[in-house]
């Protein structure tokens, strides 16, 4: 069995390798995105994750250590996750604390970013920025809808982190995109990685 298991691994492995390699020219891979975060995230972080694409890859490809993971189950809650890293980082001070969520997300609280830096609230927010809610366009597309109203009108993510006072930081190449969560993780106070991702590459 255990060998059984051990095959998987490598079988998976060698899967989410192959689709962090892909480039479309459209954004980031989500495969890598986690690819990258697997190596970069302390292994004591708390990490709070919304709700959607961004989530599901999150499952797909994040290896957890002795992380911990909060979320909210789904259950029609987008944009909890920067919220709820602030409780969490009011609740446990002493730990790294990062949230991962998309731009229809964090578009519902954003206004939040100002009250972390108002109170110099250490969380670090990885935003998925694909331009849609785009598990909803595929639940449209699955359902043998035309896609209605999931396309998204956004900022500057990073831009606005920056004007609110905090850090922020864009990430569109993939060579970019270990140094700008480093640099975010190292900002003492509330930091944002804004990451332009591929919605066909979740």
């Amino acid at each position: 069995m255990r060998a059984e298991i051990a095959e998987a691994w490598r079988s998976w492995r060698a899967e989410k390798a192959r689709r962090a390699a892909i480039d479309n020219g459209n954004g980031l891979a989500s495969a890598h995105v986690f690819q990258v975060l697997t190596d970069a995230l302390p292994k004591d972080a708390l990490i709070a994750v919304d709700v959607g694409d961004n989530t599901y890859s999150f499952g797909r490809y994040f290896e957890a250590r002795h992380q911990r993971v909060i979320m909210s189950g789904y259950l029609g809650s987008i944009g909890f996750s920067f919220p709820a890293a602030m409780g969490a980082r009011m609740a446990l001070p002493a730990r790294p604390v990062v949230s991962i969520g998309g731009d229809g997300g964090f578009g519902q609280y954003m206004g939040e970013f100002t009250t972390a830096v108002k109170y110099d609230m250490d969380v670090t927010h990885i935003l998925l920025n694909n331009g849609e809610l785009g598990k909803i366009s595929k639940e449209q597309r699955a359902e043998g809808w035309e896609v209605w109203q999931t396309s998204l009108r956004n900022p500057g993510f990073a831009e606005y982190a920056r004007e609110c006072g905090g850090f922020g930081v864009k990430v569109t190449e993939r060579g970019a995109l270990a140094e700008a969560i480093a640099e975010a993780l190292a900002h003492e106070g509330p930091s944002l990685v804004e990451v332009v991702t591929d919605p066909e590459l979740v």
